[in-house]
């Protein structure tokens, strides 16, 4: 029998879905909630000799209530909810493991069982995260800031002059802006590759010049283009790592 996985990663703004058919990616994309059971049925529909997997993982506990809620209803569906049913094993120095957000446990449990380590994993999302994980594969500890579109929302909100309602832009249209926001735009993107850059070279300076640096988040690539030293851009890096987990939960 095929095996039929639809991993879900809920941030808090928005959700990513992956979709597995025997072990092969089939479909990626953002989606907005409200669309995913609709989508979870069709799926469901679609697999007359196979069950389907639901796999999650969640930052937004309302709307892991909500999916659960409808997709409970839905014949041919297991659910599986990362750090519910399905443990997240992993080593560490954390403080206090259980108020470590999933997505984060899934994302280092992910680059502990496919990638060669020291690792630091910067995952671009509504907050940006650092995350170190040691040769051991032991979790030692990570930073929180503010995410590139939220930084830049923010700027605009509460700065008067600034114009409001932008995107988060794709590329800067010059080092120096010539406006207001041609301005913001090279700020947000120089200035968010200039912090990656810097703290990837003290975490380097701290913990040795092998440690890689994977980068992940639906703002991975915008940043890409201004830091250097970023080794391994995966915006699916939270999919795979949510079919890992779920392969390895026995």
């Amino acid at each position: 029998m095929v095996k039929r996985i639809l991993a879900i990663d809920i941030g808090n703004t928005a959700a990513t879905i992956g979709f597995y058919e025997g072990g092969r990616l089939l479909e990626f994309g953002s989606m907005y909630y409200n669309n995913i059971p609709k989508y979870v049925r069709k799926l469901a529909k679609g697999g007359k000799k196979s069950h389907l997997n639901v796999v999650i993982s969640s930052v937004f506990p309302k709307m892991t209530s909500f999916l659960k809620c409808k997709l409970q209803s839905i014949n041919g569906l297991k659910i599986w909810v990362a750090g519910s049913n399905i443990p997240i094993k992993i080593r560490h120095k954390y403080i206090n493991y259980n108020g470590l957000g999933v997505d984060r446990k899934v994302n280092i449990y992910g680059v502990i069982r496919m990638y060669r380590l020291p690792m630091l994993i910067i995952d671009y999302g509504t907050a940006t995260t650092f995350d170190y994980i040691d040769s051991k594969g032991v979790f030692r500890g990570g930073m929180i800031v503010p995410g590139p579109e939220t930084a830049y929302r923010a700027l605009a909100q509460r700065a008067a002059l600034l114009p409001k309602g932008l995107s988060m832009p794709k590329r800067a249209k010059s080092f120096l802006g010539r406006n207001a926001r041609e301005c913001m735009e090279s700020g947000i993107l120089e200035g968010y590759g200039a912090m990656t850059d810097e703290l990837i070279m003290r975490f380097r300076k701290k913990y040795g010049k092998n440690l890689r640096v994977l980068a992940t988040g639906g703002f991975a690539g915008v940043i890409r283009p201004y830091a250097k030293y970023i080794d391994t851009i995966d915006p699916r890096h939270s999919i795979k790592s949510l079919l890992a987990l779920f392969r390895n939960k026995t």
